[in-house]
């Protein structure tokens, strides 16, 4: 029988996170062993030597307007991963959550089974790439992120990983001439954003620091 994945919750809708415990009552595979309704509590409680959860569910804006890639590097540094969630999504907020190190993002309007198979993702240290993140990743026009082709983002996130360039080529089903060529597209691009990118460690920089490797999640 699978562990019990636990779970809190930080969001500043009481009813929703009643309605979430009701929710999650009979499931046998995720557990919500306390809510809160604003971070300060739950960074309280966490150091208060409990047994902390695998997962926190995180709202994306507080009402408190703290910033939420803020938010989720507090959260991160008491030990569970994150999953953040919102009603209405503020593309640049998810992005920065994500780079925060958010291990994925959830519209509310989602059906429990969506839910829990995102909670037993993340608690199992995978990524969550929703539909809407996806989206949002897809169409990230910010200044200083490089507008990358698929092709590019393929050989670059399999290079960087420490494939050589012929296996990076082969990954991405292109030539051992065209991965270089990309490569160097992807430097040039960069380069050009401000962000110089000069050696194999630059470019697993910068793969960690866009989370590129959730794009080619996405396009797998």
């Amino acid at each position: 029988m699978a562990r019990m994945i636990t779970l809190c919750a930080i969001d500043d809708d009481r009813m929703l996170l009643e309605g979430m415990r009701a929710w999650l009552a009979g499931r046998q595979d995720v557990r919500l062993i306390e809510i809160f309704t604003c971070l300060p509590d739950y960074v309280r409680w966490a150091a208060d030597g409990r047994e902390l959860p695998d997962v926190v569910l995180l709202d994306l804006n507080l009402c408190d307007r703290s910033r939420p890639a803020d938010n989720v590097r507090r959260v991160l540094s008491t030990g569970p991963a994150v999953l953040v969630v919102s009603t209405i999504p503020d593309s640049d907020a998810v992005l920065e959550t994500i780079e925060a190190g958010a291990s994925g993002y959830l519209t509310k309007d989602q059906d429990l089974d969506v839910l829990c198979d995102a909670i037993t993702e993340v608690a199992a240290g995978r990524s969550v790439v929703s539909p809407e993140l996806a989206f949002v990743i897809s169409r990230d026009d910010r200044p200083t992120r490089p507008q990358l082709s698929p092709q590019e983002v393929a050989v670059l996130t399999a290079y960087a990983s420490g494939a050589t360039m012929a296996a990076a080529a082969r990954r991405a089903g292109v030539a051992y001439g065209t991965a270089r060529e990309y490569l160097e597209r992807v430097k040039r691009k960069y380069s050009e954003v401000g962000r110089p990118t000069y050696t194999k460690l630059d470019l697993a920089n910068r793969v960690r620091e866009d989370r590129l490797e959730l794009r080619g999640l996405d396009e797998s």
